[in-house]
């Protein structure tokens, strides 16, 4: 992840659907002001929806005693990071990031998504520990 003069922004919202839109505003006014297109826009939004939906699943689907979800964004020169951190059960990412097209049309089906739709794409998972996602998108010169 970029480091050289960025502007960081923090979001903590419950684990609940209904915050997702609030996360995928935030995102998509940090990325307009970058000026990114609007394809990559709704990119970035719909990365952020399914990063947020998983971290909502497995954190508790919506219980309101269960932690909060954090979300980071990081504005750079030319790029935008998005770090959605949960406390959940946390998962071997193995798991996931490696399973065959022909298995993914159930449960496992966003992070091949997110990591289509991005630049960068990070997992940072363990069972019993949390997880932290994170991407990248960087503007497009023209």
């Amino acid at each position: 992840m970029p480091r050289e003069e960025t502007s960081e922004f923090e979001l903590e919202m419950p684990a609940q659907a209904k915050y997702v839109g609030l996360a995928r505003l935030l995102a998509g006014s940090i990325a307009r002001r970058m000026r990114f297109s609007e394809e990559s826009i709704d990119d970035l939004k719909i990365a952020i929806s399914e990063m947020c939906t998983n971290a909502i699943v497995h954190t508790g689907n919506g219980d309101a005693t269960k932690p909060p979800i954090l979300v980071r964004y990081l504005a750079g020169d030319g790029f935008l990071t998005i770090e959605v951190r949960d406390r959940g059960p946390g998962f071997d990412p193995a798991c996931v990031l490696d399973r065959e097209r022909e298995d993914l049309l159930g449960k496992g089906f966003g992070i091949p998504l997110i990591r289509s739709l991005v630049d960068v794409f990070e997992c940072d998972s363990r069972p019993g520990s949390g997880t932290v996602i994170s991407i990248t998108k960087f503007v497009e010169e023209g």
